[in-house]
């Protein structure tokens, strides 16, 4: 009897030490995220996808149970920032920023990283560019910017959020839409650029919304155009390029992605959190009051969306011949 009680509680034993590690790798799946997750923004405080992600943080953490920390890391085009994201851990506590930016820089020079470097996990924002003047500029509306930049080529200053980033290409194909030259100035990102506009530093700027809002609103700036096909609901009271005589629209689009190789059920519980926060009754009056203009698209669809994004901005650097990615 003694004999069969010792050897049942080996069998005991040896279950435990079997089913000890699978039951505890179980509970872990279940746990994610068990800790905080980094979210690397690689531009600057104040810009709009630093705002963007600011904005969601206040409801976020409800529906994916741990605390976001943004990190940011401007300058460079955003390079620097993406460099160090590839010697990241692909371990579901790490995501990165993916926006228009982050496609076009890689065909304007040589970087590290490509349109295909990182998982795209959701498109969380659109918005379309806006041209903006200081709130005393000499400019009352589009065509006396242009008129004066075709008076003076190459002289009329227009910021940007960076060189090869989304606002200075689309400044690039705004130029050849409106047949003008102007002279390109980058910033560390959109808040720098607004604050630049505002100081009167520059003559114009190419951001988008949520920058420049609040200025906007308090008079320190004026919008001359918005690079739309029609009025924005939210700000119906900016005229676009197309009913000023320019035919042209372009926005930018702003997601995140995680390093290659993160567990695809991580990247869901991500999207799902993000998905359920865009919902959020109260998350939707934080995005109104930011200015942002919601664009939802799934992991598969954002997936798709990048590689055609990828393309079109590879056709306009080629076509424009311009930085030194590619041979002319």
């Amino acid at each position: 009897m003694k004999r069969r009680v010792i050897h049942c509680a080996a069998i005991l034993l040896v279950l435990l030490l079997v089913s000890g590690p699978v039951f505890a790798e179980g509970q872990a799946e279940k746990e994610y995220p068990a800790r905080d997750i980094e979210l690397m923004v690689p531009w600057g405080v104040g810009g709009a996808t630093d705002i963007m992600f600011r904005t969601f943080m206040s409801v976020l953490p409800k529906y994916l149970g741990a605390p976001v920390i943004i990190v940011n890391r401007p300058g460079g085009g955003a390079v620097p920032g993406y460099a160090e994201a590839m010697q990241k851990k692909a371990d579901g506590y790490y995501y990165v920023a993916w926006a228009t930016p982050s496609i076009t820089k890689v065909h304007m020079s040589k970087t590290p990283y490509d349109a295909e470097t990182f998982e795209p996990v959701i498109n969380l924002v659109s918005a379309p560019i806006w041209l903006l003047v200081p709130g005393d500029s000499p400019y009352k509306n589009l065509n006396d910017l242009l008129a004066d930049a075709k008076r003076r080529p190459g002289q009329v200053t227009l910021g940007n959020a960076g060189a090869g980033g989304g606002t200075h290409m689309i400044a690039l194909a705004f130029e050849n839409a409106a047949g003008v030259q102007f002279n390109h100035v980058p910033h560390a990102g959109g808040g720098p650029t607004v604050v630049a506009a505002v100081g009167g530093h520059v003559d114009a700027i190419s951001v988008g919304p949520p920058e420049g809002v609040a200025q906007l609103e308090s008079g320190q700036l004026r919008c001359l155009a918005v690079f739309a096909k029609e009025r924005l609901e939210a700000f119906s009271d900016y005229p676009t390029a197309v009913e000023q005589g320019v035919e042209f629209s372009l926005g930018q689009w702003r997601g995140i992605a995680a390093p290659k190789g993160t567990d695809p059920a991580q990247i869901k519980h991500v999207h799902d959190a993000f998905k359920k926060t865009m919902e959020d009754p109260d998350f939707i009056k934080l995005a109104d009051n930011a200015g942002l203009l919601l664009d939802y698209k799934g992991t598969e669809e954002f997936k798709e969306w990048v590689a055609e994004q990828d393309k079109l901005y590879e056709n306009i650097v080629k076509s424009n011949k311009l930085g030194d990615r590619y041979e002319y």
